[in-house]
């Protein structure tokens, strides 16, 4: 039951993680092994994030808070790894492409 959001947003987890995987540009010879472990910083980023949400107490509210805190905790981390290694990159790339 504690991972049950992720389950439930894996499927929209995997769209992301393919849009990451087609867009993020390939000039560099190690391309495909950060993309690798960017996903998978992603993943064990979200997991950890819906077990720290699993943990607030929803003092005064409804029991059902704690999977929506946890949830919202879960898929800012998954954005957040693959935004950031997008950008890393997308700078790698370049620098890589004007021979810096």
């Amino acid at each position: 039951m504690n991972l049950l959001a992720v389950l439930l947003l894996a499927p929209w987890f995997a769209v992301l993680g393919w849009i990451y995987w087609r867009t993020a540009p390939t000039r560099f010879a190690t391309a495909r092994g950060f993309d690798i472990a960017a996903l998978a910083g992603a993943v064990a980023l979200s997991v950890a994030g819906m077990g720290l949400g699993l943990q607030v107490e929803p003092a005064g509210h409804h029991p059902i808070i704690r999977e929506i805190v946890a949830s919202l905790i879960a898929y800012k981390g998954f954005l957040l790894v693959l935004v950031a290694a997008w950008f890393w990159r997308r700078r790698a790339s370049a620098a890589v492409s004007s021979g810096s």
